[in-house]
């Protein structure tokens, strides 16, 4: 619309207009949350089979590496004892402590790999920011003639 004032009748169309969009906009808003759910609720139970295998495994490791079979009560009383033993303590610690290291050092080069990127992202806009401001003062002006009464 140029200079001219909205007729009432047009302010009401405009303003059904506008509760359309914003039904539609909610709908699909609630649509994508509920496939968003969806999804998450796939890749958890994807993880949990996952983990589940890799424990599996574990187990038929621990398994392997003794030479008679035995019930679940018997290895589960060895693995209890590992757990006491002094030395077997404090091996599993360093393994431990070891694998946070590597953990931190590759958070801390995963997050300055993330810094240069954000940075030359960075450049990028504020080489484009100039050009933006132009166009939203244009549009300012534009605006603020609409908003003017003519008589």
């Amino acid at each position: 619309m140029s200079n001219k004032k909205l007729t009432t009748e047009e302010k009401i169309e405009k303003s059904k207009g506008y509760v359309d969009e914003l039904t539609r906009l909610r709908n699909r808003i609630k649509a994508v949350q509920s496939a968003k759910k969806k999804l998450d609720a796939e890749i958890d139970d994807e993880r949990a089979k996952e983990d589940l295998l890799n424990k599996q495994g574990l187990g038929e490791k621990f398994v392997g590496k003794i030479d008679t079979k035995l019930p679940q009560k018997k290895y589960e009383e060895i693995m209890d004892f590992m757990f006491m033993h002094e030395d077997c303590v404090e091996f599993i610690a360093e393994v431990i402590d070891k694998y946070k290291q590597e953990q931190k050092a590759a958070e801390k080069a995963a997050a300055e790999e993330n810094g240069e990127v954000a940075e030359s992202v960075l450049a990028d806009d504020s080489d484009n920011m100039g050009e933006d401001t132009e166009t939203v003062l244009e549009d300012e002006t534009a605006c603020s003639d609409e908003g003017s009464i003519s008589a």
